[in-house]
């Protein structure tokens, strides 16, 4: 018996075998004479002539263990894988190939024996028996991202992957993170980021897969950077539609839909909706660190001393206040490129700061008038309360010239600021007790609504604004909502 073998990765000669197998049988006794004897003897002869003239050489075909058929010509089966195996060989010069199955030609001697037609073999050969490379497996957090002709070549990837992200720093360390590393990889390092890791735990494993799903270099680089397709949801935008989310994604609307069944070309999409989509997500994440100087600005401090005979928001500056600076060393944590911390790291101051010092009023404004109404400017009057030209005029009238500072005439709250028809630039404040006063024909204002004035604080600046026969301050003050004569109540 001779068997035949062809090993799951394919060498350039067969492997033969070579088995003998002698049947031992008990002697007979002799019980006949002469002639009895020499008449056993020539049957013997003849018999053994007839058996061996009707044996028959076949060759039984199995694939790993289990027998598919016997042909009386290997040659046929031979010749298929070989040329299954060049085919391939030449698609995929540089990878190592072979077949995933044992498959195994056993010669055998058979009395009268007749086997099948090689064509029959050959059917049964074709679905199960493929040609395999050999491959390396990156594996990464434990799934498997791609396969490589061999680890050399995944290495010298995950290398350049890595120094891509180089910004021209001394780089050390660049293998770190990485399994099953070469000793002589170990300690390479190029210009670039101080240090440089991968986030994940990164495998790689031998396995024997089609020669279609190995990768080449160039492959193996756009998958490390760019990453596998993964599917997510996205959620609909105001004025989103299928033709422009596709893009964003590097999809076709064609895709989109098929991704989505129960889209159609003419669905109208509400905001809020998710759909389907498919974008590429980087497995590998590039950790990298780096240190950078930086001049920051020490903001000067504000030293105030309170004054309580002053009232609040009234300051006087003592010294005016200096920002300081220093130099940072920070520690720039980056994954794929990207700012994820920023980490301080030792200091030097370059300059101090100078504090600001300022006396600050703590006296608390009344927002209530007391009913004892001061002068509102400096001048002279012009026009008294009453009629005037066949109509009330409901206030005074004190000319002096524009831009003289005007005063508040009682403790208040600036109700209003604008302008009102015939008035001219207006501001009216509010006393809280029933008392409003109004300064009209201004030039331009000072206090802003809502704020809280004291008596005699400056609040807007005289002028000649809305009808005015010449520049002067209009006078009102109001009680309960009516004019009352200011005279009465200035003191």
């Amino acid at each position: 018996m001779i068997i035949e073998r062809m090993s799951s990765w394919t060498k350039d000669t067969w492997t033969h075998g070579m088995k003998f197998v002698q049947d031992k049988k008990k002697k007979g006794k002799v019980a006949f004479g002469i002639l009895a004897g020499s008449l056993l003897a020539s049957g013997t002869v003849a018999g053994g002539y007839v058996y061996q003239s009707n044996l028959t050489t076949l060759y039984h075909v199995s694939v790993d263990g289990k027998e598919i058929g016997v042909v009386d010509n290997p040659d046929v089966i031979r010749k298929w894988l070989g040329d299954k195996l060049a085919a391939e060989k030449k698609k995929y010069p540089n990878l190592a190939l072979g077949f995933q199955k044992d498959i195994m030609i056993t010669e055998k001697q058979h009395y009268n024996g007749q086997g099948v037609r090689s064509s029959d073999i050959l059917k049964k050969l074709a679905p199960i028996v493929h040609v395999e490379a050999n491959a390396a497996q990156l594996v990464v957090n434990g799934q498997t991202i791609a396969y490589a002709k061999d680890q050399k070549t995944i290495n010298e990837a995950l290398y350049r992957l890595k120094a891509s992200y180089n910004e021209k720093k001394p780089m050390h360390n660049l293998t770190a993170g990485v399994e099953n590393v070469a000793a002589g990889q170990a300690k390479q390092s190029v210009s670039g980021i101080s240090h440089i890791t991968i986030k994940e735990k990164i495998q790689v494993e031998k396995k024997s897969v089609a020669p279609g799903q190995v990768l080449d270099e160039v492959q193996l680089m756009n998958v490390l950077q760019k990453g596998v397709p993964e599917q997510k949801k996205h959620i609909v935008q105001d004025g989103e539609n299928l033709w422009n989310i596709a893009p964003q994604y590097g999809l076709k609307e064609k895709e989109l839909l098929a991704m989505n069944p129960g889209l159609k070309e003419g669905t109208l999409l509400q905001v809020g909706d998710k759909i389907n989509v498919q974008a590429l997500a980087p497995k590998i994440t590039i950790v990298s660190k780096q240190e950078t100087i930086e001049n920051v600005v020490i903001p000067y401090k504000i030293n105030a001393k309170p004054e309580p005979k002053k009232y609040r928001g009234d300051d006087t500056i003592v010294t005016e206040g200096k920002n300081g600076s220093k130099q940072v060393v920070y520690e720039l944590v980056k994954e794929n490129g990207k700012l994820v911390q920023k980490n301080p790291i030792q200091q030097k101051i370059i300059q101090q700061p100078v504090a600001k010092v300022i006396i600050r009023g703590t006296r608390v404004k009344p927002s209530r008038g007391d009913g004892h109404f001061r002068m509102p400017s400096t001048g002279i009057f012009s026009s008294p309360f009453g009629e005037r030209w066949g109509r009330m005029h409901a206030g005074i009238d004190i000319a002096t010239p524009i831009g003289t500072p005007v005063y508040t005439s009682d403790n208040g709250r600036v109700a209003f600021v604008g302008t009102k028809s015939g008035y001219g630039k207006v501001m009216m404040v509010d006393h809280g007790n029933g008392y409003r006063t109004l300064y009209g024909h201004l030039d331009g204002f000072v206090a802003k609504p809502g704020d809280i004035v004291v008596k005699g604080e400056v609040i807007a600046k005289s002028g000649n604004t809305g009808r005015s026969t010449g520049p002067h301050l209009h006078f009102e003050i109001h009680k309960d909502g009516e004019p009352v004569n200011p005279m009465t109540y200035l003191r």
